[in-house]
């Protein structure tokens, strides 16, 4: 059955929902990845007023206005005598982006402090694995690829029935070990990757801006788009109800003795400075970043998705 025409101007097709039906402790005592993402991703499109998926058809989409190039044969001619602008149909199979997830397995994304139910690790997993299902809903191929101590789990772009298992079987395996190279491993990705896909990164991006900075510019170039989902504990984020004690650095082991009182406000201070200086390397190189903490609800990160899929569209 053909859709309605969406023409410009028109309110949004769908509205976001709100994050509060998202049940953190449920997320988390449920037993494995596809039980969890399935779980996100339903209660987020439950949550919409107005659904945006469009199904996997080959029939027609919507309408939008005519870009030199675009082939007349789609331009809608009555459309055109009503309105006197031009329009053209797109159909589904001109709809398809390639979705690429790239999930960080360092050993930073074992942390997770009493106040969050899952560690950064897992958290990152269930908000990967939810895209998948949105994409799979979208008719977008995805694939994944898992940063741990190189590019490891690489999985191209697909869409079959099958093909969603192997991913979620892909992300839910690792476990976190070794230092941080993320940006090094993305490089190495960049070179498997066809031109045009959008890449979602799931990190903590615990390394200099700069580097990322490097990474993201060559992304722009080869014409991804890229979304950066900042996966961070609320521990980290306040470094609130700690007591003095003596604190281990997850990835190289070193060990330092600290009294919190007396390094939290030098503490905020710089890792503020980190998470700003990080956004505007994304700005400035046209990506988007959203942070995501492990005791909130992460739909934002589903929304952020269907925004950028939208927006190319």
């Amino acid at each position: 059955m053909k859709r309605s025409p969406t023409l410009p101007n028109q309110a949004p097709r769908y509205i976001y929902p709100d994050p509060q039906p998202i049940d953190l402790s449920l997320l988390a005592a449920l037993p494995n990845l596809p039980l969890r993402s399935r779980y996100l991703v339903n209660s987020f499109l439950h949550g919409m007023h107005r659904s945006p998926l469009k199904g996997e058809s080959v029939e027609f989409a919507e309408y939008r206005g005519y870009q030199q190039g675009d082939d007349i044969r789609h331009v809608d001619w009555r459309l055109l005598a009503r309105s006197d602008r031009l329009y053209v149909k797109t159909f589904e199979q001109e709809t398809q982006m390639r979705v690429f997830l790239v999930l960080d397995a360092s050993a930073s994304m074992a942390y997770s402090s009493p106040r969050a139910a899952l560690t950064k690790l897992d958290f990152a997993k269930t908000v990967l694995g939810g895209l998948a299902h949105l994409a799979k809903r979208q008719g977008d191929p995805y694939g994944c690829a898992v940063a741990l101590g190189g590019l490891q789990h690489y999985l191209k772009p697909r869409l079959n029935s099958m093909h969603l298992q192997a991913l979620l079987a892909a992300l839910e395996t690792p476990t976190a070990a070794g230092e941080g190279a993320f940006a090094q491993t993305v490089d190495t990705l960049a070179n498997l990757l066809p031109r045009r896909s959008l890449l979602i990164l799931a990190s903590d991006f615990y390394e200099e801006p700069e580097r990322m900075r490097q990474t993201l510019n060559r992304l722009r170039y080869d014409g991804h788009d890229v979304i950066g989902l900042q996966v961070l504990d609320p521990q980290e984020c306040d470094l609130a109800d700690e007591n003095s004690g003596v604190f281990f650095d997850l990835e190289d082991f070193s060990e330092v003795t600290l009294s919190t009182e007396e390094i939290r406000r030098s503490y905020l201070r710089e890792f503020g400075q980190f998470r700003s200086d990080l956004r505007h390397v994304f700005e400035d190189e046209g990506a988007a970043l959203v942070e995501l903490i492990t005791d909130h609800s992460p739909v934002q990160a589903l929304g952020q998705y269907l925004a950028k899929r939208e927006h190319q569209l």
